[in-house]
């Protein structure tokens, strides 16, 4: 064998050791890697009497997989590699909850296979009671090593084998493992075998099996005579044995007893059955109820998504509508509210630059600093782990000390900001229009600054776009309020769809300056879409100039005694935002 891919192997068990013990929730358990080794294939076992995990890689990984490729000490890494993963979460389930002491010399041989075949599911549904972030390890690990995709000649021949197909398949679906939709194949192939009304005694015995405590050997031996009984079996019959903890120790002490059954005995049935239908849903191994459930829950996901979607789709044509209108979507001259473009004033000017100095100072995120260990310097040396090294080095060890510990600093991302704002030029709102003029340049110009985007549209009779998002004017527009109707819902959506309120990311705020007493048909879409903003994370502020206002609900209502309050108010609002981004 090459040297360095001995040394890769070598490492890599010393990687899983080091997480065992966190997987098994356990201080002593051992473990250890073979390669193709002894005379099966199995692919991981478990002997507790050393408290020992052994996998054997050349079943875990695939033949272009280096075993340097494999980290299954970040998330990351694992990730990439959940098959190796969830075979140490099995055994190590194992580890946390097979607890068996001597069989009772009357136990038939029959029966201990069977005990042993039905602690497989047991264990790893006890698993993810304490690890359910384990599941999709576990699940890779059952639809790779128990359902393997290529086809297979065998079949299922007798109901004992069946039964281990049931067991090992079937019950991973109640432990909450595999899917109804993946097991389909096996369900039909073992309730030809079996018939519908034993494969429903064997599944009250296997979800009775789920629920037994660590421990309980005389429930577990319960269980598995009646296991026996079921399928036809006598109790000392010499079955095929299925599964990865030892029942008793083999003739050489190795701990595992027949282990050239352990997977090959109910394999053919699984992957043959697998190999014959693709995955179609069925609710068959559920209660009716719960499948029931998750079908209407699952409508309901998918009616959101698609309302959603149309949702963004309504916002992105109303954008498109204000503020890049086509010839036969202009609004009628008369209806236009913008009187004009002025200069903006110093105290405009200074009113923009603090503002952008204030943004910029909220949004400022501190570097992440992170801890790392290596071997080299620089870095502090750690007395403990130098030790530990030249202990190691002195014993011919592999080292894995890491003495030197720095500080790495990585820029956090800022956070994007998006304010748009949106104007009523009903006539109740005539004396409001010169500061709230004044207000969408100072916020245009002061968003610039942190690379963010504000918008601003005047809605009555038509929307009009009064800052474009994104495009800070070089001059104030000033506009009149004398129109008497309200398209609210209009401008929110517009504002929506060009500054993308309603996508996650970043401080985002809708503001509405209006008195709220508009049309009954729209208020009603109004608060629809500020329902569908605030659930989206999207701070709504409704400024109220009048104590009569009519807030819709999902705004937050802000009431100011003047219209010079609104640019302070708004401010410190925005840097809240900002923070909490």
């Amino acid at each position: 064998m090459d040297a360095d891919l001995a040394e890769a192997r070598r490492d890599l068990s010393l990687r899983l050791g080091e997480i065992i013990n966190e997987l098994a929730d356990r201080d002593d358990v051992l473990f250890t890697m073979v390669w193709g080794q002894g005379p099966v294939d199995a692919p991981a076992w478990f002997d507790p009497r050393l408290i020992k995990v052994t996998i054997n890689g050349t079943v875990a990984l695939d033949e272009e997989t280096h075993p340097d490729d494999v980290d299954p000490q970040s998330l990351a890494g694992r990730l990439r590699h959940p098959v190796i993963i969830g075979m140490a979460g099995h055994e190590a389930a194992h580890a946390r909850s097979t607890r068996w002491g001597d069989w009772p010399p009357s136990t038939g041989r029959a029966v201990k296979r069977a005990a042993v075949m039905l602690e497989e599911p047991r264990i790893e549904w006890r698993h993810l009671q304490e690890r359910p972030d384990d599941q999709v390890f576990l699940r890779a690990c059952a639809s790779t090593i128990v359902l393997p995709g290529h086809r297979r000649e065998s079949a299922v021949s007798s109901r004992w084998q069946a039964a281990s197909a049931a067991a090992l398949v079937l019950a991973r679906v109640d432990a909450g493992v595999l899917t109804a939709v993946e097991v389909k194949p096996v369900l039909e192939a073992t309730r030809k075998v079996l018939g519908t009304p034993d494969l429903a005694k064997l599944r009250t015995l296997w979800r009775r099996m789920l629920k037994l405590e660590d421990g309980d050997q005389e429930g577990l031996l319960a269980i598995a005579r009646r296991w026996v009984e079921v399928v036809g079996a006598d109790e000392d019959d010499d079955l095929p044995g299925v599964g990865c903890a030892a029942g008793e120790p083999a003739a050489d002490g190795s701990g595992r007893e027949d282990q050239t059954d352990a997977v090959s005995a109910a394999v053919a049935v699984v992957t043959n059955a697998a190999s014959t239908s693709a995955r179609i849903a069925t609710g068959a191994m559920e209660d009716p109820q719960e499948v029931q459930r998750r079908q209407a829950e699952a409508a309901r996901r998918e009616a959101a998504l698609r309302e959603e979607e149309s949702a963004r789709e309504d916002a992105r044509q109303a954008a498109q509508r204000v503020f890049a209108p086509a010839p036969s979507d202009e609004p009628d001259p008369e209806e236009n509210p913008v009187l004009g473009r002025r200069a903006p004033r110093p105290d405009e000017r200074s009113a923009a630059r603090h503002l952008g100095k204030t943004l910029d100072r909220a949004r400022f995120r501190a570097p992440v600093r992170t801890r790392v260990a290596s071997a080299m310097p620089p870095g502090r040396l750690s007395g403990r782990d130098a030790m530990l090294g030249a202990a190691q080095r002195s014993m011919g060890l592999p080292v894995t000390a890491r003495p030197f510990r720095s500080i790495v600093r990585q820029r956090s991302e800022d956070p994007p900001v998006a304010v748009g704002v949106a104007v009523d030029v009903s006539g109740s709102m005539a004396a409001y229009t010169s500061v709230i003029a004044s207000t969408a340049w100072i916020f245009a110009h002061g968003t610039r600054t942190v690379a963010g985007k504000a918008g601003t549209v005047a809605f009555g009779s038509s929307v009009t776009p009064i800052v474009a998002p994104g495009q800070p004017p070089a001059k104030v527009t000033e506009f009149s309020a004398n129109q008497g109707t309200h398209r609210f819902t209009e401008a929110a959506r517009a504002l929506d769809g060009a500054l993308g309120l309603s996508r996650p990311n970043g401080a985002r705020l809708l503001v509405i300056v209006s008195d709220g007493h508009w049309e009954t048909r729209e208020r009603r879409g109004g608060a629809r879409v500020l329902s569908r903003l605030a659930a989206a994370g999207v701070h709504v502020l409704w400024f109220c100039l009048d104590p009569r206002s009519n807030v819709l609900p999902g705004a937050h209502r802000v009431d100011v005694s003047s219209v010079s309050d609104i640019p302070s108010a708004l401010a410190a609002v925005l840097v809240s935002a900002i923070r909490d981004a």
